[in-house]
């Protein structure tokens, strides 16, 4: 072979060896930011955020493409895999069926502080950078989509909405009683008592008359706050309670139940007092009794809680909280006693409406209201945690976001998907959610 075929033959090689490098072997890397590019606006491919292009803005180029990042460190994540990149932008804008420069613009905003809004272009006023824009989502769906990577920096955890047994925990203001006009009613009751034992059937209208004495004296015991059982137990004992007066074996506590509180009351609870004079220490006491008349200055009525073997603890006129343990039991059709319920941390207030972020799966995180019912506590574990049974926007076994919610609800205010989660406040049309038991 002569010199002039070889020559020939290395020279193809090595255009052919080159347009590989060239079509397949291509690298992302880093270029300058072209100083013409300043102020206008770009779609950050790793994280999906609108922006406005700054003189710090990282800049990548791959396959002749220029990409823009909104922050430094985007820049890094793309150069490590620009194709994952490009497939799931690709992916999202296919969802999307069309692109921001097709909505209207909402207003400026800024990705650290969401609560800046600015009818113009230019900088946050709190941090100083440049401000990004929000444009109007109508037409779309109300998901969030967040790739691995912005996953893992939120530190989102998921959970299974399941049913609970819950609890709630009453905290009363109470005072130590002090109550000589209920001890004095007892001594007529029971005055009454011995009275019509000691006239028998010997004389029937002083008969009548100590059955007449008899009735009012319970009339007047059940107006101070004993109920029928109190008052079978003392016609049986004719044992009147001192304690009521002057604390002995046994104290007294009474407790003020407001109006949504009374109800969850009942006969044979158990109560535990706390007081600020008596630190670290917690005596055990039983519901006896629950008023039925509110007190019209307090909205209240009163909750008559018997303490044993308290002496010489608690004086009279003393204030204590009382902490009553009642159960939770939600309306359902089965008769189970189980609530559905979302842990606290799950639920986002906007102060009209509470919110839940539910994943859809493939990185996919929908906003969903919902309807609870009061704070609770379930058993978790070795110890308990606060939880909202749910009455109404979630179905069991539905995911949802427990930790990180607070920064997919920041991304969803920049993306305008705040708006179906709070109301259609960003512009967006507010989408109803299903009722409970309906299935997605």
């Amino acid at each position: 072979m002569s010199i002039k075929t070889i020559a020939i033959i290395l020279f193809i090689a090595l255009i052919g060896a080159s347009f590989f490098v060239l079509s397949f072997g291509e690298k992302a890397k880093k270029v300058d930011l072209d100083k013409k590019m300043i102020g206008t606006k770009a779609l950050c491919i790793v994280v999906g955020d609108s922006f406005v292009i700054n003189e710090s803005t990282p800049v990548v180029k791959y396959k002749d493409e220029l990409y823009y990042m909104c922050c430094p460190g985007c820049d890094e994540q793309f150069i490590k895999n620009p194709e994952k990149y490009i497939k799931n932008m690709s992916h999202v804008e296919h969802e999307k069926g069309g692109s921001e420069s097709d909505s209207a613009l909402l207003y400026w905003t800024c990705t650290m502080h969401p609560e800046v809004r600015s009818e113009e272009e230019g900088n946050c006023p709190i941090c100083g950078m440049a401000l990004t824009p929000v444009y109007e989502r109508s037409g779309l769906d109300n998901t969030l989509h967040l790739d691995d990577r912005a996953v893992e920096l939120a530190g989102i955890n998921l959970m299974q909405v399941k049913r609970q047994h819950l609890h709630r925990v009453l905290h009363l203001v109470g005072k130590v009683a002090y109550d000589p006009e209920l001890v004095t009613a007892q001594e007529e009751y029971v005055n009454a008592l011995d009275m019509s034992d000691m006239i028998g059937d010997r004389d029937a209208a002083a008969a009548d008359r100590a059955r007449r004495l008899i009735l009012g004296s319970e009339y007047k015991l059940r107006v101070l706050g004993m109920d029928d059982d109190e008052i079978r137990l003392l016609r049986k004992t004719r044992r009147i309670d001192k304690s009521l007066v002057l604390p002995d074996v046994a104290s007294w506590v009474y407790a003020d139940a407001y109006e949504s509180d009374v109800a969850l009351i009942s006969r044979g609870q158990d109560a535990v007092m706390v007081s600020s004079a008596m630190p670290g220490m917690e005596l055990k006491g039983r519901v006896e009794s629950v008023s039925k008349v509110f007190d019209s200055q307090k909205h209240a009525a009163t909750v008559r809680i018997r303490l044993d073997r308290v002496r010489p603890v608690l004086t009279p006129g003393m204030y204590v909280e009382a902490r009553i343990n009642v159960p939770f039991h939600a309306p359902t059709t089965d008769g189970s006693k189980m609530a559905l319920a979302v842990p606290a941390e799950a639920v986002l207030n906007s102060g009209t409406r509470q919110v839940v972020w539910v994943y859809q799966g493939d990185g996919k995180f929908q906003p969903r209201a919902v309807n609870l019912g009061p704070k609770t506590v379930a058993d978790v574990g070795d110890g308990s945690a606060d939880y909202y049974p749910v009455i109404e926007g979630l179905v069991e076994n539905e995911t949802i976001v427990v930790n990180g919610n607070f920064l997919i609800d920041s991304e969803s205010r920049l993306s305008g998907l705040a708006a179906i989660g709070y109301g259609g406040a960003l512009g967006v049309e507010e989408n109803e959610h299903p009722p409970a038991g309906h299935q997605h």
